[in-house]
């Protein structure tokens, strides 16, 4: 936002946007209490995709004048733009970015391995989880047990629960056990075959060990890149390369920008909105830094997705990051998309570990979240049992 804010006010003599960041966890807690209070409600929130399904009801159908925002729907991609789409047909979040997920690499280990280690070669060399298990057993085995493909197991699950969709609730129905079951079934495979390195990401061990090369790839959106040159791995210019994953393309987070229906300076929020969400300067602007592709598709006719990205050794990375874009298969979000998610990752790591089954384990945390939505917000829904 420092950079994204200042380019408003310049557009826009005389007002001032004062930003309040908020710690992630305590973002949803804090927005609760402030619509629960009726005071303290921001004239424009941005939400993670985590927890925007829990606020659909309280923004701004920006279908509906003086919004207007259907006009911008083919300049959108798709799948995103209709994500915050509610059952009344009332569209209550912007969009801001797709999260496109991707392998970032270090091919140096690759090459090392005897495996191929060019963008293009890799993605046809792990087009499958399977290619990719396997090209973990040879790193394991060429490094003498040092170096791991992939720092957790955990790590498999999610983007393969992503590349089905990443969805919790659809149509009322808990859909972790059809989601999931595959993607779960693979982390176990991968477990099995002890190509991880015993490092969850985020933990303290995690840096440490991209940093060094002892962890060989991250599986996250594009948005990593940002994270990997500026805090975890600043000197590591040149020592990454960024690669589709094995499986395909998913998203991996994103956010949206609502304005609440409490909010006070409606049409500056939408103004400001809009500006955030369609204004090529600023989303390319704030790309070029993070990684963080735009749902704006008229941004991606910038020279930028065609450039060397210097930290990837001169990469070419952008346009794949885009074209990704457009192949995620849609999701739904809903109210209880955060705790199912805390639920389903509880039980993906007793599977992992070899203390459930892997359809056990999705059933116990579809039960899970059946028994506190209805508790805690009498939400009533049913358990997808299958395929």
């Amino acid at each position: 936002m420092e950079t994204v804010i200042p380019l408003f006010e310049q557009t826009h003599p005389g007002v001032k946007v004062n930003f309040v960041e908020q710690p992630f966890g305590d973002m949803s807690k804090k927005y609760l209490a402030a619509l629960a209070a009726k005071q303290g409600v921001p004239d424009v929130i941005g939400l993670d995709t985590s927890m925007v399904g829990q606020f659909l009801d309280a923004g701004e159908n920006l279908i509906a004048e003086p919004y207007s925002a259907g006009e911008l729907k083919k300049d959108f991609v798709d799948w995103k733009f209709n994500a915050t789409t509610t059952s009344s047909g009332q569209m209550t979040a912007m969009p801001w970015d797709v999260a496109t997920g991707v392998m970032f690499y270090r091919p140096d280990v690759f090459k090392s391995a005897g495996l191929p280690s060019e963008p293009d070669q890799v993605a046809r060399s792990l087009a499958t989880w399977d290619d990719f298990i396997k090209a973990g057993q040879v790193i394991k085995d060429k490094s003498g047990g040092q170096t791991a493909i992939v720092g957790n197991e955990h790590d498999i699950f999610n983007a393969g629960f992503w590349q089905n969709g990443g969805t919790v609730v659809q149509d009322s129905k808990i859909v972790l056990v059809p989601e999931g079951l595959q993607p779960l079934q693979t982390a176990v495979k991968a477990k099995n075959a002890a190509i991880g390195g015993n490092v969850p990401a985020w933990s303290e061990r995690w840096a440490p060990a991209l940093q060094s090369g002892k962890i060989a790839t991250v599986i996250m959106g594009g948005w990593m890149l940002g994270n990997l040159q500026n805090l975890i791995d600043p000197d590591g210019a040149g020592n990454w390369r960024v690669t589709s994953a094995p499986g395909g393309a998913f998203s991996n987070g994103g956010t949206y920008i609502q304005i609440p229906q409490l909010a006070e300076h409606k049409q500056l929020a939408w103004e400001f909105t809009r500006f955030l969400t369609t204004d090529t300067e600023a989303l390319n602007t704030v790309f070029q830094k993070t990684g963080i592709v735009p749902a704006y598709k008229p941004a991606w006719d910038s020279p930028i997705y065609d450039q060397p990205v210097a930290y990837l050794g001169g990469q070419p990375a952008f346009r794949l990051m885009v074209n990704l874009a457009q192949q995620v298969k849609p999701l739904a979000y809903s109210a209880v998309d955060a705790l199912g998610t805390d639920l389903l990752n509880a039980q993906v790591d007793l599977a992992i570990g070899g203390k459930a089954a892997p359809d056990q384990a999705l059933q116990t945390a579809a039960m899970q979240l059946q028994e506190r939505a209805q508790r805690a917000t009498d939400l009533k829904l049913s358990v997808a049992t299958g395929s």
